[in-house]
């Protein structure tokens, strides 16, 4: 199996519009990507089952959260450029993972047909449609509730551990 790597390169990962910069440094300081791929597959329960699943929690858990893929889907051809990037600066598989995470991709996280309206979405519809948690769902309404509607993607990151999610998903939310 031939293994694709290069070490030292800054890890990008580009979602929809948006890009998070992260050097490999902060991820190795902050621990949370070692965190996330050493969870046991049972801790994404919004990552669906099939083949492919312990891979990608296993690859991509390197460096970011394998979450990430839940709010930001794709065609099949947007999955293989995402991968193909990913390769290029630093995630290491085998071809035959790499394939085996873009059938399981391009499968369960098709394109994103619409955006979430915030403040009339419903907590369910926001767990459900920006793939976020129950609680996480539940935060935003209760803080729409109490503090009135949102008005910019910074108003929806001050609720409390919201921030990271608002930038993953920032082209799937609407006000």
């Amino acid at each position: 199996m031939r293994e694709r790597s290069l070490r030292g390169v800054a890890c990008v990962l580009a979602l929809g519009s948006g890009v998070l910069l992260a050097s490999s440094a902060v991820h190795a300081a902050s621990g949370q990507a070692q965190a996330d791929a050493a969870k046991p597959a049972s801790q994404y329960p919004k990552l669906p089952d099939g083949p492919g699943r312990d891979t990608l929690i296993r690859v991509c858990g390197k460096c970011h959260s394998p979450m990430n893929v839940v709010a930001n889907g794709q065609n099949r051809e947007g999955w293989e450029s995402e991968i193909t990037k990913m390769a290029g600066l630093g995630a290491s598989a085998s071809d035959e993972e790499f394939s085996e995470i873009l059938d399981y991709v391009s499968k369960n996280f098709p394109p994103v047909t619409g955006k979430v309206n915030v403040n009339k979405a419903s907590a369910a519809d926001i767990e459900a449609q920006l793939g976020l948690t129950t609680k996480q769902s539940e935060a935003i309404v209760a803080y729409r509730e109490k503090n009135g509607d949102f008005k910019t993607l910074d108003d929806l990151k001050k609720v409390p551990d919201m921030e990271k999610e608002v930038d993953f998903r920032r082209n799937r939310i609407a006000f």
